[in-house]
Formats: structure tokens, sequence, C-alpha cells
């Protein structure tokens, strides 16, 4: 029996474009920014030689019971690849899930590197990441999180596509901040991909903010156009319009909070040295009751650990 662990960060995306009319998944994908967490996905592979595949699937130590459709996706794309086994997967998950954390990229992409070891496969750290990509693609969780999750920090996905066809750049000299979010449940990222005329005005509206971060890559403006295309897509529910609004005075002594793309949640990078004094504020806020995340920014991105 062999057993492999892999861990991958999470993601929030704070600005993207749609790219989907190509045939091949690996060319379909998203320009865009976001940050990878240090809070992620850790996956546990564990092979037994069988006659036959035979798959189980555990998120956080309970069995998900075919839920899990972009893990079933990734996994049997490697039923080709190698003969049959018993196969154990647990996925332990740090940050929510459905709610604009890029949990199912994590998933899939920590999942494809953990089979690939596993099972002797002999693929490439990229080409293991692309059959990630495609299961996310095939499964509509997700357009650009693999290509990010794969190279972590604070990153411009300047082409899309997955890792080796599409390409991003980091922004620099991120060691000083933290990632400070707040969630309070999930928005229907399916829902959001499948509607033409909602990824047209995406595509107009990210477009020309993504060119302007392009132009002047840093924190300040990440946050700050990440916010202006939150509001121009106003997908807010009416608590985080109320959220935003009793922010308003703590943005200005900060930088502009914006809205996870897909999540009912919101989200900031905030200097190391005034997190504590932003948490107990945050605590005090009237009417908060949502679940406070706090992260190191993950600069490595997806790496076996075991």
């Amino acid at each position: 029996m062999g057993e492999v662990s892999v861990f991958a960060p999470s993601h929030i995306t704070g600005i993207f474009t749609v790219k989907d009319g190509c045939k091949k998944p690996v060319f379909k994908g998203s320009r865009g920014a976001g940050v990878s967490l240090r809070k992620g996905v850790y996956t546990t592979v564990r092979l037994e030689k069988n006659h036959r595949w035979d798959v189980s699937v555990y998120l956080n130590g309970k069995p998900v019971n075919g839920k899990m459709t972009v893990s079933l996706a990734t996994v049997k794309k490697f039923f080709r690849l190698a003969s049959p086994n018993k196969v154990l997967i647990n996925h332990k998950v740090e940050v929510p899930i459905g709610a604009g954390y890029g949990v199912s990229g994590a998933c899939a992409l920590s999942l494809s590197l953990a089979l690939n070891e596993a099972l002797n496969t002999g693929l490439s750290k990229v080409e293991a990441a692309q059959i990630a990509h495609t299961a996310e693609i095939e499964c509509k969780t997700g357009l650009g999180t693999v290509l990010a999750e794969s190279f972590g920090g604070v990153e411009i996905r300047v082409e899309a596509g997955a890792p080796g066809i599409g390409s991003l750049k980091k922004i620099e000299n991120v060691e000083k901040f933290m990632v400070l979010s707040l969630c309070w449940g999930g928005l229907p990222t399916k829902k959001f991909l499948r509607n033409e005329a909602f990824k047209k005005r995406v595509n107009m509206v990210g477009g020309v903010l993504l060119n302007k971060l392009i132009k002047n890559p840093s924190i300040d403006s990440l946050m700050f156009l990440s916010r202006r295309f939150a509001d121009k897509l106003n997908l807010y529910t009416l608590r985080l319009k109320k959220i935003l609004a009793g922010l308003a005075e703590l943005e200005k002594e900060l930088r502009p909070f914006s809205m996870n793309m897909f999540g009912e949640a919101v989200f900031t990078l905030i200097e190391r040295e005034r997190l504590g004094e932003v948490v107990r504020r945050l605590k005090l806020f009237n009417g908060f009751g949502g679940q406070l995340i706090v992260s190191d920014i993950d600069n490595l991105g997806a790496r076996i650990i075991g």
C-alpha cells in the first residue's frame, strides 16, 4: 500500500474574465487576479492493488457519497494511466467550501499531484496540474483557480488556460501582508458560469480593470480594482451590502474590502502589524456574525508534503 500527501493553497479571486470558446479544456480558463492562502487543502491518497478501480472519497474525515464531482472526475482521468487500485482519498479542508476560496480547484490539484506520485505515472507537475484544470472546467466548478494555486502568491493571470498554457505574473513584496476574510456562505458558481449574458458583462468590466492592474501591479491596486469589479457586477446579497457599509470607516484607514468570486464573503490584504487591532475591531462590529478567516499568503503553490 502506498500513501502520498499533497498540499494545495486555497485561493480568492478578486477580478476575472472568461475564456471558454475553445474545444480543448486546457485552453479554456480565465484571466484574472487574486491571492493564494496558506490555509488550504491537504489531500492524502492511499493505494492498494486491486482487480478493479475502487474509489472512496472523504472530506474532513467523512464519506462524501459521490458529491465531490471534481475529485471523482480527476481520479477517473488516471484510470487509463495505471493499473487498477483501491483508492482511498481524504481531503482536509481548512477554509469554507463553496464560498469563493477555490476549494474545488485545490482538491482537484492536490489530488492529481498525489495520484501522479502514488501511481508512479510519470507525469510532470504541469501535466498533472492540467488534469486537475480539465476536471474543474468539465465540472464547471472553476476557471483559473488551478493555474493560480499551482504557483501561489498574489498573482495576475495574464493568459488564460491550464498550467503550461496559461501564464501569470506575481505581485512582488507581499511578505508583510496577510489575508483577512469574512464569510457567511456560498453562491452558485455553476449558475454564473453557465450564464452567457453574465459572462459577457464579466469580460467587459473585468478586461478593463485587469489591464489597469497589469499596468500598475500592487496590493493597493488589486484591492481597489477588485472592489470596482465587485461593485459593477453587483452580486451582493443584502447582508453583504450591509457589511460593506459597516466596513466603510475601517476601509478609510486600510484599503477596500472586496467580494470573493463567488461567495457570500469579503476579503482584503492587510499589513501583519495591524492585524491584531483590526481583528479586535471586527469582532466588535455590530451584526458581524460570520466566520473570520485569517491566513498568511502562500507563495509556493501546490506541493508534495509526504
